[in-house]
């Protein structure tokens, strides 16, 4: 066994029928559509994969940019599991949602702004920078144009 790994040994339990099981759980989920209303791919707009340079990484994060800095501010909707204490849990939650709302929503709109706001900054810095690159590559270019053209020309 590595170092990096560790064993649970426990009597009478079945990984393989375990794993199966989640498996199967995953595949009901995702075809009923509950899994796809909690779509967290936007959060792979963060992650700090190892860019082959800089060009590439600033490219990749400013086009997900948009995407990361808008937050859903909707509600998740409360559903009922299959318990006894299914409906009393979901109408609780239902109740203490209803008074945090007033107090998160102010916050996460203005957290939604705040993110929107940077994001523009952070894409019009890049457009502003990228033009002055832009326009001293072409003036380097017609200096080098200028030097080697023959002085009689």
């Amino acid at each position: 066994m590595k170092e990096d790994t560790f064993e649970i040994k426990t009597p009478g339990v079945e990984v393989d029928a375990v794993m199966a099981g989640i498996r199967e759980r995953i595949v009901e989920r995702k075809r009923s559509g509950e899994l796809g209303r909690y779509d967290l791919s936007s959060i792979r707009a963060l992650e700090l994969a190892n860019p082959q340079s800089t060009e590439t990484y600033l490219d990749y994060y400013l086009k997900n940019i948009w995407s990361s800095a808008d937050v859903d501010l909707g509600d998740f909707p409360i559903e009922r599991k299959k318990s006894l204490t299914g409906r009393p849990e979901v109408w609780l939650k239902k109740i203490i949602w209803k008074l945090l709302k007033f107090y998160t929503f102010r916050l996460f709109s203005q957290q939604k702004n705040f993110n929107a706001r940077m994001a523009g900054i952070a894409v019009a810095l890049n457009r502003k920078y990228q033009q002055r690159l832009d326009r001293l590559e072409a003036e380097v270019e017609e200096l080098r144009r200028d030097r080697d053209q023959p002085a009689g020309v």
